[in-house]
């Protein structure tokens, strides 16, 4: 079943009649054992039967009004069959029977539909409002032929649920398993599953148990065209976007909770062996009364076109008043598990070739629908040697002037018998000449225009797409002949070549209403300057969004718009900030220029001349961007100022004189890891003079990031955030004051040691949180507590010190020299062991500090560490002294 636009529009054009969706079936009318091959379609007043070559209705029951259906009748002995039953009115034309029993795979879906019509059309025409009669029996054991049919079907071979499990939860087309004792909610169909006892596991060798009130929500999301998701600009075509709306939605009514697991998911299970194509996101929240695992699929590709995207959310909500790390660790399995076995309840083989090969042929996929038709189902459109011709044609060309070595190319085995043309365009233009007697006269010349114009954008991307490594692979691709176009020693009518080619990819066309106009060519409507005109106004223009991409990131756009930089009065860089800031850009264009930016920011400043007023043209973007609501290029827009500011203290001075301190502290809240993660990067950079840490506790920083560590502590999925949170709080720490809030009023300290005790030795995470301990201990009562836990464990890390980990040992031996100042503390290192030696001298002798007679030997990390050392030793014999141990 489809809904196709494509196949519709040419369905509507012999049916006369607005259809919603079609699906291909065999029809068997008045009980004949021969079944006919047909299309229903669903049309407004009428079922249609249009012939297996979509190019007439079948003849004479070609159309059947809703009003002549008396009954329909679902089979019991299979899910594919259904009868309807024929009772004709006084003026209808219907001769075709009184029963029609239909075969098709999706059933249900269509039976839906067929009874919504019916309803409508009965409220229209009769002014009344009746239920559609439905019934069931068991029709295919009735009818020899359908019943031999049917035994020759692997319709009821399935895979069996795994034991304690369940397969009989189906929802808008899928089925999933769930564990035994699982109950539709309230008895709606409405996706919701509840199991009202618990159970129990086992998990790490112990039993486990989940508590009752367990729920299970499966969403389905309708069907969408491929091509049409490609077109938002809020990039939904990107899942993680996505998966982000859909967790702040189910979060907007929580008033505290965090998010433990985010990120992307693979699904582990096919159980009905689907051709489509699944990409998954997962995310766990942890709230104050529930726990919410949740794993969101896009199932692409869908058959039986292969041209449909669908979202599908399963959503497991547990209560949380008992719960441990142990029981979300389950929590989050058994989400994963159930995701795994989602499966779609219709035949997943099932493709119609004949249509799939006709929009192949139209061009209407995109690049991905093409790598999908071609490697899943062997399938490519007829246009595919002109394709080769196209590539081949400028491969020569570009032999011919030198820009690249012919290396096996030029007679790479996929160019036999591929002849060539001077002009490459010329190709392009034959399959226009081809076309012309395809396009119809339907609405006139402006009409035929559009459907022209259109077919020639279809073609500029599908050659793109060929040209960017489909034919030869690595041997030549887009990225080399942008490369060659910026060759010096081109001749001019080359060069002039190579560009035109550049610009019939990129195939710049004006929109209207945000839609593409197709009135005009793109060579009438930019007059071979589309380049241009899409950079001067974006929003007025489109073009192929992955050619652009390239043509960023390769720096033609830089190189070409720098040229005319005198004409425009515009820099590159003002150009690059206000296309990041449009809404008209899509997301993975403004990833790359996100990442150019970057590049741009992270250079020294000997390196641009012109670098303050890069930085004057593109930071109050940046800002305009951190403060918008896509958590993607917010985490772009924080990571190119981290570049920005590391080691350069003017221009923390004029980040922070704009505001950009207000706005990282905000991001704190988005609970986005990769966001959170450069805003604390940016924090590490800002907060480095007491005025920049002083902003900070301001705008109400500390208990944002207390919350993040007491969130985040025994959770080590989140080991980089939680050595940027242990810096930060280390940083704010250098100010009395704050140390004093951090210490006293939150659990910092506990937090971190449970941290420190579970962090890798010799680690970035080891080396932040000892840093922040070592800030905490200026506090006297936080030495005494820190110390009788910790200094254990700094002996053992002092054994294995490197050089190659230098920070750790640094913070390790400044973190021992304060608690030090606690003669207990002191005289705790200084503990012998059976041969009369002391521990500190053990570690240090280990770690080749120094030798067994207590000098220091002769290394880069002994030269490094050893002053340190000696204070620690004077403190230590201190200590003794004071104690009266010497």
């Amino acid at each position: 079943m489809s809904s196709d636009p494509v196949i519709l529009d040419v369905l509507v054009s012999l049916c006369n009649e607005a259809l919603q969706l079609f699906e291909f079936a065999t029809l068997f009318f008045d009980g004949k054992e021969e079944g006919r091959r047909a299309t229903i379609c669903i049309g407004k007043h009428f079922v249609f039967f249009v012939n297996k070559e979509l190019n007439q209705l079948l003849e004479p029951s070609g159309r059947l009004s809703y009003l002549d259906i008396d009954r329909a009748v679902a089979d019991t002995s299979t899910g594919k069959l259904f009868m309807l039953e024929v009772k004709p009115t006084n003026d209808s034309a219907w001769s075709g029977g009184s029963r029609i029993l239909v075969q098709c795979e999706h059933r249900d879906l269509v039976m839906q539909r067929i009874g919504l019509c019916w309803q409508a059309e009965v409220m229209y025409r009769c002014f009344d409002v009746r239920k559609f009669p439905q019934s069931t029996a068991a029709i295919g054991d009735q009818i020899p032929a359908v019943k031999a049919n049917i035994s020759r079907t692997n319709e009821h071979i399935k895979v069996q649920p795994f034991s304690n499990y369940d397969d009989d939860f189906h929802y808008r087309g899928y089925s999933l398993w769930l564990r035994k004792g699982f109950k539709s909610f309230s008895g709606l169909k409405d996706g919701t599953f509840v199991h009202d006892e618990g159970w129990t596991v086992t998990y790490n060798a112990q039993p486990l148990v989940i508590p009752k009130g367990v729920r299970f929500v499966l969403h389905v999301c309708d069907e969408q065209m491929i091509m049409d998701a490609e077109k938002s600009s809020a990039g939904l075509d990107d899942l993680r976007t996505t998966a982000m709306e859909y967790q702040k939605s189910l979060t907007d009514n929580l008033d505290h909770f965090y998010v433990l697991v985010s990120g992307q998911y693979t699904k582990r299970m096919n159980r009905s062996d689907d051709i489509a194509q699944w990409d998954g996101w997962e995310f766990f929240i942890r709230s104050k009364d529930y726990a919410f695992a949740c794993v969101i699929f896009r199932r692409s590709f869908m058959p039986p076109l292969c041209s449909t995207t669908q979202d599908i959310a399963v959503v497991m909500r547990c209560p949380a008043k008992t719960m441990t790390n142990d029981s979300s660790e389950v929590i989050l399995d058994e989400c994963r598990f159930v995701a795994d076995s989602l499966a779609s309840s219709h035949d997943t083989q099932l493709v119609y070739r004949n249509v799939i090969q006709a929009r192949l042929d139209t061009l209407h996929f995109n690049e991905e629908g093409y790598r999908f038709c071609e490697g899943t189902l062997g399938m490519i459109p007829v246009h595919k040697r002109a394709a080769i011709k196209f590539v081949k044609s400028i491969v020569k060309i570009l032999i011919a002037a030198g820009c690249i070595a012919p290396d096996g190319l030029e007679n790479a085995e996929v160019f036999d018998e591929i002849p060539t043309l001077q002009d490459p365009l010329r190709i392009a233009e034959d399959l226009m000449t081809q076309a012309e007697p395809l396009l119809g006269n339907a609405g006139g010349k402006e009409e035929r225009d559009k459907r022209r114009n259109a077919w020639h954008w279809r073609i500029s991307r599908y050659f793109a797409y060929c040209l960017d490594g489909i034919i030869v692979g690595n041997l030549f691709d887009f990225k080399m002949l942008v490369m060659c176009v910026g060759q010096q020693g081109l001749d001019g009518q080359t060069f002039d070549m190579l560009q035109e080619i550049i610009e019939f990819l990129l195939h710049v066309n004006p929109t209207q209403n945000g839609a593409a106009d197709w009135s005009k060519s793109y060579r009438d409507a930019n007059g071979g300057k589309g380049l241009q005109k899409l950079l001067k106004d974006p929003g007025e223009y489109m073009s192929n969004e992955l050619v652009m991409r390239q043509l960023v990131s390769q720096n033609y756009i830089a190189t070409e718009w720098r040229r005319r930089e005198a004409v425009s009065g515009r820099s590159y860089e003002v150009l690059l900030a206000e296309l990041i800031t449009s809404e008209t850009v899509g997301l993975g264009l403004k990833s790359v220029m996100g990442r150019q930016i970057l590049e741009m920011l992270g250079r020294s400043d000997g390196e641009a001349a012109d670098f303050d007023k890069t930085v004057k043209s593109i930071v109050p973007s940046l800002l305009k961007v951190m403060k918008g609501n896509n958590l993607v290029m917010c985490s772009y827009a924080t990571a190119a100022l981290v570049n920005l500011s590391c080691g350069r203290d003017s221009m923390k001075q004029l980040l922070v004189g704009e505001g950009v301190l207000r706005v990282c502290v905000q991001q704190l809240k988005s609970r986005h890891d990769d966001l959170i993660l450069y805003s604390l990067y940016l924090l590490v950079n800002l907060t480095k003079t007491p005025h920049h840490r002083y902003i900070v506790i301001k705008e109400g920083a500390v208990p944002l990031l207390v919350e993040i560590l007491t969130s985040s502590y025994q959770n080590l999925r989140k080991q980089r955030i939680l050595a940027e949170v242990a810096s930060v709080i280390g940083q704010l720490c250098n100010d009395p004051e704050a140390r004093g809030v951090i210490s006293e009023s939150f659990p910092v300290v506990p937090c971190l040691l449970w941290v420190n005790d579970a962090a890798q030795a010799n680690t970035k995470l080891k080396a932040k949180v000892l840093f922040a301990l070592r800030q905490l201990c200026v506090l006297g009562q936080n030495k005494i507590k820190v110390g009788q836990h910790i200094i254990p464990v700094l002996l053992d890390e002092l054994t294995i010190a490197t050089i190659q980990q230098e920070e750790c040992a640094v913070n390790l031996l400044l973190l021992m020299n304060s608690l030090a100042s606690v003669n207990s503390n002191a005289v705790m290192m200084a503990k012998k062991d059976a041969f009369d030696r002391m521990e500190i001298d053990i570690a240090l002798e280990s770690s080749g500090i120094q030798d067994s007679d207590g000098k220091v030997r002769n290394n880069k990390l002994a030269t490094l560490l050893w002053p340190k050392v000696e204070t620690l030793k004077k403190r230590i014999k201190d200590a003794q002294a004071a104690l009266g141990e010497l």
